[in-house]
């Protein structure tokens, strides 16, 4: 059953000819005919019978009038309201340098180009500042990377907060690509020894802290890209989560190389979380769905 085939059987219905029908609706009068004939066939009963006064309605075919009516003016009213608005706005959202590598070329460009009248801000954070960036509302949509015995999640869940795990990412080492261990498939402990670890200044960054005894040294900086200028000069080595990281332009162009952390005491996980405070705005309700569905299919 068509939409035209409802308007076609409302047309004869109201001027009792198949012909005068016909002129109305801009057809031939066997395509007509055809068409209402099929019509029946589907439904299996007739809608049409032959008066004094022309054609008429079956009851089945008034019942059939009265139901495609109620039909047409519910898709007419749509056609009326014009094409939904397109949302604009503005998202904040917080999330770990490493992420950042990730989300950009793979949520945050593709989303602005399906919703280019929404404009998002990308604030930077460690891990343990992502609660104050909720709690302050800088931002309301976070995303961060914790060890398996962090206490953050529990914290965000009391607040009433909603928590998504998205998946579980690997810490793996990373050092420059002409790196004399880097034709070495597998590292040891002995290998650390040789290597001095770039992490993070501030105090806070237990993770790194935990690796960095085992290694000959350390260097504290300030942000991201002084240590990667580091390890491409083959002067540090750099922990990461390895799947989120390899988005990282200097991986792609093969600047850096990964191997394993040849230290089974140590865990090598990170889980990554999605968080939001609540009461989401639409429009970042709309990018919080595309941020869980993206991560899921692109990891």
């Amino acid at each position: 059953m068509r939409l035209e085939q409802l308007n076609c059987l409302i047309e004869i219905s109201r001027l009792r000819s198949i012909s005068r029908a016909a002129e109305t609706l801009h057809i031939s009068q066997p395509a007509l005919s055809a068409a209402m004939k099929s019509l029946e066939t589907e439904l299996g009963k007739p809608l049409f019978k032959r008066t004094n006064r022309g054609i008429s309605l079956t009851a089945e075919g008034e019942r059939i009038r009265h139901e495609a009516e109620a039909v047409l003016e519910v898709i007419g009213g749509w056609y009326a309201s014009g094409p939904a608005p397109e949302p604009e706005g503005e998202i904040h959202l917080a999330c770990t340098p490493i992420i950042s590598c990730y989300l950009t070329p793979n949520i945050i460009v593709p989303f602005q180009k399906l919703h280019p009248r929404i404009t998002i801000f990308v604030h930077g954070a460690q891990h343990y500042d992502i609660i104050d960036r909720l709690k302050t509302s800088s931002a309301n949509i976070a995303l961060t990377t914790l060890s398996p015995r962090s206490k953050l999640i529990e914290r965000a869940c009391a607040l009433g907060w909603e928590a998504v795990h998205l998946f579980t990412d690997e810490r793996r080492l990373f050092l420059g690509a002409n790196h004399a261990l880097t034709a070495k498939l597998e590292l040891t402990a002995a290998d650390l020894r040789l290597l001095h670890l770039a992490w993070y200044s501030d105090a806070r960054d237990q993770i790194s802290r935990r690796y960095a005894p085992y290694f000959a040294s350390s260097f504290r900086l300030a942000n991201k890209e002084d240590i990667l200028d580091l390890v491409i000069r083959n002067e540090a080595v750099f922990i990461q989560p390895c799947h989120l990281f390899r988005h990282d332009y200097r991986v792609l162009e093969k600047l850096v190389g990964e191997r394993a952390i040849p230290l089974p005491d140590v865990d090598p996980r990170a889980d990554i979380f999605a968080l939001h405070a609540p009461g989401l705005s639409e429009i970042e309700r709309l990018f919080w769905e595309y941020l869980l569905a993206r991560f899921s299919c692109h990891l």
